[in-house]
């Protein structure tokens, strides 16, 4: 393990805050050293991996070290027979989908920025994107972890094979712990094939309340999309919506039931080919990219009565990216409304001082003592990004 010298320290900021020091591990040994030694110290540790989902939490209470698993990289092992592969802390999903594709299998997770995002930060993040109205959770994908805790033990859960399923429920509390309860070292995914054929189609909206009701109702037909998404305002624009509304959706699977698919849509709406390799990429990447992105949940009966100028909408999964820029009054107005309907609304990127005034997370749900004992038993001398996320 060493020092790393050739980025300067400010390119590991988070909110503001610039760590005394970086260390770059490159084995699961290092990691642990590096952690333990924090944790005697009593310092704080910040993990970094591609630093995609960096900007989401709160500002840290403390940050000493910025812990760098960008050289840990590369893939343990990949049994194609068994569809599951396992992969180190600094691979990123372009690297796993290219080593990948010559057996026609991928792991089915979608999210802004492949050739940067690392495959475990995405698990710990719990990032979504386009695939999860087919594919659903990360934590879905995943049936292992070697995870390194605060005190610098190394811990395993899972196994290397669907169905060994021995601390699958562990795996699963990793995703969304945002690095505050380990750093996860190494995961075991469970893989799927590629299919035959993927077809993406659009359709201009006359307004946001149509695109609505519009989607609605594909949603209802239960139809086996592989993607569905309402782009709202200058990105909808930018991706060839003319109304600045635009509904897209990907089809997916053998070319027999791609073209029945694509027959039974455009009965029901006016849809066009998109031929662009990259939409779904640039749709996954708009809350990533924006200066300000917001991001709610609503149960599955939820409906905003206004809707914003520029978002990304997920319908089925019911979560909105809000991307046009708020004050603390409009923003606060949000949360309440959305949390009324049982939602929650998550600042993932926003000026410094809008986060501090309203906090990245809203309403705690999960219960503060259960919060507060996990963090105990992870991580008992809060070296692991310390107030990033609540009771952490």
């Amino acid at each position: 393990m060493g020092l790393a010298t050739a980025a300067p320290l400010e390119a590991f900021a988070v909110d503001g805050l610039v760590p005394r020091r970086r260390v770059a591990a490159r084995s699961m040994d290092e990691v642990a050293e590096a952690i333990r030694g924090a944790n005697e110290a009593g310092e704080a540790i910040v993990i970094w991996g591609g630093g995609t989902r960096i900007s989401i939490g709160d500002p840290p209470a403390r940050y000493d070290v910025a812990l760098d698993l960008s050289e840990l990289r590369g893939i343990v092992d990949h049994e194609p027979g068994d569809l599951t592969a396992t992969v180190r802390a600094g691979t990123t999903l372009a690297e796993l989908a290219a080593a990948l594709a010559p057996h026609g299998q991928r792991w089915p997770v979608e999210v802004a920025h492949p050739e940067r995002a690392t495959v475990p930060p995405t698990v710990a993040s719990a990032a979504g994107g386009p695939s999860r109205y087919r594919y659903l959770h990360v934590r879905d994908w995943i049936i292992g972890a070697r995870a390194v805790l605060g005190d610098g033990t190394i811990t395993h859960a899972g196994g290397r094979v669907v169905k060994n399923a021995t601390g699958y429920d562990l795996t699963r509390l990793y995703s969304g712990s945002y690095g505050t309860l380990c750093a996860l070292v190494e995961v075991t995914l469970k893989l799927a094939p590629v299919p035959e054929r993927t077809l993406t189609l659009r359709t201009e909206m006359p307004d946001p309340g149509y695109a609505y009701f519009s989607a609605r109702e594909l949603v209802a037909t239960h139809l086996p999309l592989d993607a569905l998404a309402v782009v709202m305002g200058a990105p909808a624009a930018d991706l060839g919506a003319a109304t600045w509304t635009g509904l897209f959706v990907r089809l997916a699977g053998a070319d027999a039931a791609v073209r029945r698919l694509r027959a039974d849509l455009e009965e029901r709406l006016p849809f066009e080919e998109v031929t662009a390799p990259d939409v779904w990429e640039r749709i996954a990447a708009l809350p990533a990219d924006a200066d300000t992105s917001v991001r709610a949940s609503l149960p599955a009966s939820g409906r905003l009565e206004t809707y914003p100028g520029s978002a990304v909408w997920y319908p089925g999964l019911e979560t909105i990216h809000v991307l046009d820029e708020q004050n603390e009054d409009q923003l606060s107005a949000f949360r309440v409304l959305v949390e009324q309907r049982g939602g929650a609304v998550v600042i993932e990127r926003a000026p410094l001082e809008l986060k501090r005034a309203l906090g990245a997370w809203g309403t705690p749900r999960l219960p503060a003592a259960v919060a507060r004992g996990l963090k105990a038993r992870f991580d008992p001398r809060a070296v692991l990004a310390p107030g990033r996320m609540p009771f952490s």
